[in-house]
């Protein structure tokens, strides 16, 4: 019987240990009514009818269909989970797991370059990189499956495993028509730095194919002939080909949009300070320029922020960089290898824990979600909403809501006739306020419905039902004075 190397089963166990660490939080969130309805619910209503063999209309988004959103076609595959355990928890664990496997590949790649103790290393600064941390605790995402799609991609591209690599390729635009751009990177790097141009120059072109294809056509199919709604580089062009000339004819002005404002700036900071500023000095930069190109050039600031998703992606991809200029300089030590390698992964792990637990902090969140008295309440009421009733909730209402034909997300827009309203005003509401909800509330009342449940601060209003008169509290709460 082959024995294990201790090296294998201490990169498992890291693994092991993050995925639990990572599902804990993410459900420690839901639990107390953090996650939202963009991006959980949404995608738990589309897996709950991948479930039942049922191709519903993704009333969150309120489109034919969720891929009328994003090409992700791959969330299918999460489609046994809900076998298991129907609930957006299980998305949650999903999620973890892929978040914290994505670490294996880089191990894998780096204890052939750097040693297995320096890999050991490297693997727990990725999975303490506070873009993985950041993304694991903002609801679900479909990046959740790009992150460790990309790390295969990586070790597949680099040890020149073609088959691996274009199973890779294929699952990663399957998973999100952007990502498309993002292998473009992978295919100049191959082409150019590996000089391999035919797998390169085929790459290139699948991907882009592909994009067109997702962006003019599958997307406004799926979407009942709406256009794409996901374009935000105005200050490059209406569409994928003005902006992809301006980038060429005018790279200066480009440069410049790219580092300002002030925020980029800090947003390129903080990735690249993490790991000690090592990725700028590998020719794996190149695969990182699109999906940086795409978050510092789009003219929405979420993008450049530090916290969400957006993270997810780079991830990998700054890691298997710091691992590429280390054993570049490993190269050029005669002595001591050992030793510059350990130095070299330690100081990263600690620069990422620094940013993690000190500059951003992202998992502080978890200390400002709702008190547990509020919650009780929130979950009291809930209960009174029929499974298959129809529902529109406030944002943070709609994960526990979601996995039934027709649930609405309160924000503004006009809604169709629902049996249910349920309100809280303590959780995410955006972009509504409590006065708002308030004359929402009011304005039901008068038009037939009634109050199924209320507590201090959580309202469930029923078609129909007889009971018209809020709690003092309860108007206070939504605004509407004593």
């Amino acid at each position: 019987m082959r024995r294990i190397a201790p090296a294998t089963v201490a990169a498992w166990t890291l693994v092991a240990l993050a995925a639990v660490g990572y599902a804990s939080a993410a459900i420690y969130r839901f639990e107390r009514f953090g996650a939202n309805a963009y991006d959980l619910g949404l995608f738990d209503q589309t897996i709950w009818g991948y479930r039942r063999v049922d191709w519903i209309p993704n009333t969150i988004l309120r489109v034919p269909h969720e891929l009328g959103d994003h090409t992700d076609f791959t969330l299918i595959l999460l489609t046994p989970l809900y076998w298991i355990w129907s609930d957006p928890r299980m998305l949650l664990v999903a999620q973890a797991v892929l978040l914290a496997g994505a670490a294996l590949p880089l191990f894998w790649w780096a204890r052939e370059q750097v040693g297995w103790a320096a890999a050991l290393l490297f693997e727990a600064a990725y999975l303490s990189f506070f873009g993985v941390l950041a993304g694991d605790i903002f609801d679900f995402h479909e990046l959740a499956l790009a992150a460790p799609l990309v790390s295969v991609a990586l070790w597949a591209m680099l040890t020149k495993r073609n088959a691996v690599l274009w199973v890779a390729v294929v699952l990663l635009l399957l998973t999100k028509e952007d990502l498309a751009l993002t292998l473009v990177g992978f295919a100049a790097f191959i082409a150019f730095i590996q000089r391999r141009w035919r797998l390169g120059g085929a790459i290139a072109a699948l991907s882009v194919a592909w994009f067109a294809l997702a962006y003019k056509v599958l997307i406004p199919a799926f979407a009942g002939g709406r256009a794409y709604t996901h374009w935000s580089y105005d200050a490059l062009g209406a569409t994928p080909g003005s902006a992809a000339r301006n980038l060429v004819l005018h790279p200066i002005r480009s440069v410049e949009l790219f580092v300002t404002p002030h925020s980029k700036r800090v947003g390129l900071f903080n990735l690249f300070a993490s790991w000690l500023f090592l990725p700028l000095l590998s020719p794996l930069l190149i695969v990182m320029l699109p999906t940086l190109a795409e978050r510092f050039l789009s003219s929405i600031p979420s993008y450049w922020a530090q916290g969400f998703h957006y993270s997810l992606l780079i991830a990998p991809m700054l890691a298997f960089a710091a691992v590429d200029t280390t054993a570049r300089v490993l190269r050029h030590v005669e002595a001591r290898e050992r030793r510059v390698a350990l130095a070299a992964g330690a100081a990263l792990l600690a620069a990422c824990l620094f940013f993690s637990f000190v500059r951003l902090k992202p998992l502080d969140e978890l200390r400002r979600y709702t008190a547990r008295a509020t919650v009780d309440e929130i979950e009291r009421c809930l209960e009174a909403i029929p499974p298959s009733a129809s529902v529109s909730a406030t944002s943070a209402l709609v994960p526990r809501l979601s996995q039934r034909r027709f649930v609405y997300v309160l924000d503004g827009r006009p809604l169709p006739g629902t049996r249910f309203y349920a309100i809280n005003t303590t959780t995410w509401i955006h972009p509504l306020t409590e006065a708002a909800l308030g004359q929402m509330v009011q304005g039901l009342l008068r038009r037939g419905y009634g109050v199924r449940c209320q507590g201090a601060v959580t309202v469930v209003l029923e078609q129909g039902a007889p009971l018209k008169r809020l709690s003092p509290r309860l108007r206070r709460a939504l605004a509407l004075g004593p």
